[in-house]
């Protein structure tokens, strides 16, 4: 058989101007004026699937497979370029209608060309595949800009990237004026040296933990800065967080010359020399202890020691003070009476001819005896007993951490109720107080141990869920959320029933940081607003999709048959010694009328769990055998017709009975069907499916291994199968050119298929390498795009009258 009818042909070679868009992978496409004529590169045609009869392409062929509703929009496009010679490029996105049943998204951009007389000669540019293409907004990160701190980014050299706002409160310049400015020159000049040694610090990977120097205001005075800071990546970018200590530092000083001050603080004042003796204390200090000043002068200020705190501990401490001449910390000491009591305590060095230390403590017993209170209170919510905003931000950045380890998912929630003012306005805000709490017990009850739900403010609440397989998963969580939330309450004497709108984002898809997960879930919580409450939306506008069809498609797949949306589609399967045809793969496909085209990898599985896969099956038995008729009657040369039977239709106990029924209901010669099956199928109860096969096989039929080498089927069950062909799997045909594993593999099933009297069809050819690859290896059937895409009944047909004309020349 001529190969040609399989593969189409090639297209006029483009001028060399527009040719080099060929050499870097890109489709081209021109129109000529003169004659009407389209021309597209070998990629374009492959991309729209243009057949050899259509060649050349016209504008009424392209305009053929372009969805009615893009049609205005193609039409307009082209128009401007037939009447803008030399104009500016044009560009339109429109969607076709492919050959192999799929619908895809196009962009075609090009412009026009025109002669001297500044007619239109002709237009050419570039067609792309958009279909997965996926939009993504990038969100600024909100913290740089909070108020609460000086923050900075500058290079290692000091030269000024961004700063915020909190700049202009301390010093008195705006971000606009900081930014190319060196830092240095706003630094004191006294203070310049010990700054530049901690930048170089900062360059060798150390982290400035607290660092004190004066920078100039606008004003012209001198403002005292604390920093923290440390560097990106080495001699790279500093990353720095400062605090206007300057009104500190005053009352600091303030403190050491007011004695009155020292006197009556309630807080315990202790002074001793270098060496650490104590020389005064103040009557808080006694007070707090149980020393008198008495007692207290002369001794040491190990006199307080707990013993709770080892030498490592101490060692720091005098490091501290020596280094920046202050300490600040909680620390355990111990009471005359011998009680242990934890204190708040500043130690500060004092320069000058009395040198010493002056250490400033406060009891802080009663705090830390209400401390595990006040921590719950800092983090969880009152009212509802979940943890509040700052907590699950903690606790979703050690979730991220760890899924960052693991390689694993999590997806964040973030719900709000709908119309929950309308409840505290109608019914007061006891009952939405109420209505909370009964929300946060049934977030409880819904979700996992190891999930975590919290309450963000407001109505609001976000749930982190770790260890999130699918988008799927995230879905059914988010259905049970909104249906258990609808159900009534008693709110006032009343039953209530609320709905709520869920946001969900996954990491790491939707974001890797816990604010930038939060703040999508949010987005995708409003857009759930939008879209009429009582929803849940993805971030990912396609993981929405997804999820909403597969909700639509159970009940969809129910009705499917009835409506006549399933339709049949071809593929030829070529023996290339004989150049024939030896047989034709029966494919499903599903256009719904508003989901559209479904894939089948996505409505089988569905079908095959809710158990309507028997009952689509056995429809696409019976129609492929009605086909097979009608072309026998007509002459129509096809080989046999390979029909895909799932593993629930084949196991089931009438299976024999429905083939038997439907080949004498069809009138269709048993010999001319070949059922295939997945290694799958032959996993369970297979001496039983053998004498299934047995029977079947009796009566002529022939069977098919189909995606061989990708199962678990034991070869000495294989050997006693009725077994006609093997089908090499297209994940060994795809690299087998380049891949010496893939070769291995796809010769030891060509040779395994030889050695049992078997034949090997590979499936899946889209290049003439791949073909080369497998002729080599002694491969000679064929299947795949190189050879014939499936093809619906009127485009086969002209396939087999070829088949026919090829079969009866001279």
């Amino acid at each position: 058989m001529d190969k040609d009818v399989f593969v189409a042909n090639k297209t006029p070679v483009l001028p060399q101007s527009e040719a080099v868009f060929l050499e870097a992978g890109i489709s081209t496409w021109r129109w000529e004026a003169h004659s009407g004529e389209f021309q597209l590169s070998d990629d374009g045609i492959r991309m729209l699937q243009v057949r050899d009869d259509e060649l050349p392409l016209s504008l009424d062929t392209i305009l053929g497979q372009v969805v009615n509703e893009d049609v205005a929009g193609f039409e307009a496009a082209m128009a401007r370029l037939i009447t803008e010679p030399e104009g500016k490029a044009q560009e339109v996105d429109f969607r076709a209608d492919l050959d192999s049943g799929e619908q895809r998204w196009f962009r075609a951009i090009g412009r026009s060309y025109a002669n001297s007389e500044q007619t239109v000669t002709h237009a050419a540019g570039v067609l792309l595949d958009v279909t997965a293409q996926q939009s993504a907004q990038q969100y600024y990160d909100t913290f740089f800009q909070q108020p609460n701190g000086m923050h900075l980014l500058a290079s290692i050299e000091g030269d000024i990237k961004l700063a915020n706002s909190a700049w202009e409160l301390a010093l008195g310049y705006t971000p606009e004026e900081l930014i190319g400015k060196n830092f240095l020159e706003l630094v004191h000049e006294e203070d310049r040296a010990v700054t530049v040694k901690e930048m170089q610090n900062l360059s060798k990977g150390l982290k400035t933990l607290y660092f004190e120097n004066r920078y100039r205001h606008k004003n012209g005075s001198y403002r005292v800065i604390a920093w923290s800071a440390a560097a990106a990546d080495q001699d790279s970018i500093i990353c720095a967080v400062g605090r206007d200590i300057s009104k500190e530092n005053a009352a600091k000083q303030g403190l050491f010359q007011a004695a009155a001050v020292f006197k009556n603080s309630g807080e315990g004042i202790l002074i001793s020399d270098e060496k650490g003796l104590i020389r005064d204390v103040n009557a808080a200090f006694s007070q707090i202890t149980g020393y008198s000043r008495d007692e207290a002068i002369g001794q040491a200020t190990s006199l307080l020691r707990s013993g709770r705190h080892d030498a490592e501990f101490y060692k720091k401490m005098w490091h501290a003070l020596k280094e920046t001449g202050t300490w600040r910390g909680e620390i355990w000491n111990r009471r005359k009476s011998g009680a242990v009591f934890p204190e708040l305590l500043t130690i500060s060095k004092i320069d000058g001819q009395n040198s010493g230390f002056v250490a400033i403590f406060t009891d802080i017993t009663q705090l830390k005896e209400t401390e595990e209170q006040l921590q719950k209170l800092a983090h969880y919510d009152p009212l509802t007993e979940l943890p509040n905003r700052y907590l699950i931000n903690e606790r979703l950045q050690q979730s991220i951490r760890r899924a960052q380890r693991r390689s694993e998912r999590l997806a964040v929630f973030f719900l709000d109720i709908d119309s929950f003012k309308n409840i505290n306005d109608s019914l007061g805000h006891l009952a939405g107080d109420k209505l909370l709490a009964m929300t946060a017990n049934r977030l409880r009850e819904l979700l996992r141990d190891d999930d975590t739900v919290g309450r963000i403010g407001g109505d609001e609440f976000l749930m982190l869920l770790e260890d999130i397989n699918s988008p799927d998963v995230a879905t059914n969580i988010a259905e049970k959320i909104i249906g258990a939330l609808r159900k009534p309450t008693i709110l006032e004497g009343r039953s209530v029933s609320v709905s709520a709108s869920v946001g969900i984002s996954i990491y790491p898809d939707d974001g890797q940081t816990a604010e930038t997960l939060m703040s999508n879930a949010d987005a995708a919580m409003y857009s759930a607003k939008e879209q009429g409450r009582n929803t849940f939306r993805f971030y990912s506008e396609n993981l929405t999709r997804a999820a909403f069809q597969n909700v639509l498609i159970d009940s969809a797949l129910r009705e499917a048959k009835s409506r006549n949306e399933f339709r049949l589609a071809f593929q030829p399967q070529i023996d290339i010694v004989t150049n024939s045809l030896l047989g034709l793969e029966v494919l499903l496909r599903w256009h719904h009328p508003t989901l559209g085209t479904v894939s089948p990898a996505q409505f089988i599985p569905q079908a095959e769990r809710t158990g309507l896969i028997r009952d689509i099956g056995q429809w696409v038995l019976e129609q492929a055998c009605l086909q097979g008729n009608k072309w026998l009657a007509e002459g129509l040369p096809f080989g046999r017709l390979a029909v895909n039977v799932s593993a629930p239709q084949f196991r089931a106990e009438d299976f024999v009975d429905q083939v038997r029924q439907v080949l004498e209901y069809a009138n269709f010669p048993p010999n001319r069907l070949e059922l295939e099956l997945t290694e799958s199928v032959l996993v369970q109860d297979t001496e039983q499916l053998i004498g299934n096969m047995d029977e079947l096989r009796a009566m002529g039929i022939q069977f098919a291994i189909d995606d061989f080498g990708t199962g678990y089927s034991s070869l000495s069950y294989l050997k006693k199968m009725p077994i006609d062909r093997l089908k090499l799997d297209k994940s060994f045909v795809d690299n087998i050119s380049t891949d010496d594993n893939d070769r291995i593999i796809a010769e030891a099933v060509v040779a395994l298929g030889q050695a049992m009297g078997l034949e090997v069809i590979a499936e899946g050819i889209e290049y003439e390498e791949q073909a080369r690859a497998l002729r080599d290896i002694g491969c000679t059937q064929f299947q795949g795009f190189l050879y014939g895409m499936p093809m619906y009944t009127s485009r086969i047909e002209g396939v087999l009258r070829k088949e026919a004309q090829r079969k009866t020349a001279p």
